[in-house]
């Protein structure tokens, strides 16, 4: 009698405790850390903007005995912000529902994609918004405005960094605390000698973004990893950082509010049946169709509010 074979002891199947997606960290996604989030009851509103000049003119006269007082009066403009509708479903189809393999996971699956969607748009949108040249009251670019910071001979990223917060409190009287930047960038700096020569007694050749921030005297560092695939479905699969290899320095407030100076806010509408910047994912049942769809939206605007309280490095490294 022949020995079985293989096929006979055991059939191949998909697992149902493992699977791979390229499902990224929730902590790499950083579009709501670096400006306030305001919450509004509408769309599109206007919000009030007082001149800069009206806080920082010296309008104080000398007066002499009995003369009338000098008066001040209101300098202001209003702005507006809108807030874009952002929506997306994931279906599951009742047959597919009834065939799938424990493994797979629709209900799951399709919301983890969903989360994962939205938290991916709204960081391709901020970068696309305000990590870019031109905008800022400052941008310069690396080897025209700085030396590029991977040039470890030659450039000073303390100093440009320096020079930049005192660019900002000159115009604006507000001192820059908060530092963005893409990984490349990061990356770069964490070997910087200028920055390790900082901790030369206490640091073991390649430098934390703690270690970063102190060298760099910023109240906040934050960094971009991120990546994502900018071809689309069904092409050659192109990859990279959203954040770039740029750098952004600017002021922004611990929580927004009436007159204060912020470089950019992030507005959000409450929707009833919606997240707000964070995404509910919700299950609607279609008889009509036999199927649930998985559903998520949310509405923003990431609104550059003060140009003058940024500066920009574009390029930052090669």
């Amino acid at each position: 009698m022949p020995d079985p074979t293989r096929n006979q002891f055991h059939v191949d199947g998909p697992l149902s405790d493992i699977s791979v997606a390229y499902m990224q960290e929730q902590e790499d996604y950083i579009a709501d850390q670096v400006f306030p989030v305001v919450e509004v009851d509408k769309q599109s509103d206007l919000y009030y903007k007082y001149t800069k000049g009206f806080w920082m003119r010296n309008a104080v006269e000398r007066r002499a005995p009995g003369d009338e007082y000098p008066e001040g009066r209101f300098e202001m403009s209003t702005d507006n912000y809108y807030c874009n509708l952002y929506h997306l479903g994931f279906p599951i189809a009742d047959e597919d529902k009834s065939n799938e393999d424990p493994g797979v996971d629709l209900e799951i699956t399709g919301s983890e994609w969903l989360s994962a969607q939205f938290l991916l748009n709204r960081e391709i949108t901020i970068a696309a918004d305000m990590f870019i040249a031109g905008i800022w009251g400052t941008s310069v670019v690396g080897g025209v405005g700085f030396i590029l910071w991977d040039d470890y001979d030659n450039s000073n990223p303390v100093t440009d960094v320096s020079a930049a917060k005192q660019t900002i409190q000159k115009s604006t009287g507000k001192k820059a605390n908060t530092l963005v930047m893409g990984k490349e960038v990061f990356d770069i700096l964490t070997e910087h000698p200028i920055l390790l020569d900082k901790y030369k007694h206490t640091a073991a050749g390649i430098l934390d973004q703690e270690e970063i921030r102190k060298a760099l005297k910023v109240d906040r560092l934050i960094v971009g990893e991120a990546v994502y695939e900018s071809t689309a479905e069904g092409g050659a699969g192109t990859t990279g950082y959203i954040w770039g290899k740029n750098a952004l320095l600017c002021h922004v407030p611990a929580r927004p509010g009436k007159r204060v100076a912020a470089a950019g806010y992030t507005f959000v509408w409450k929707l009833a049946d919606a997240g707000r910047y964070t995404v509910a994912v919700s299950n609607t049942r279609q008889d009509w169709r036999d199927r649930d769809l998985l559903k998520g939206k949310h509405a923003f605007d990431h609104k550059l509010v003060g140009t003058d309280l940024g500066y920009f490095f574009g390029a930052a490294v090669a």
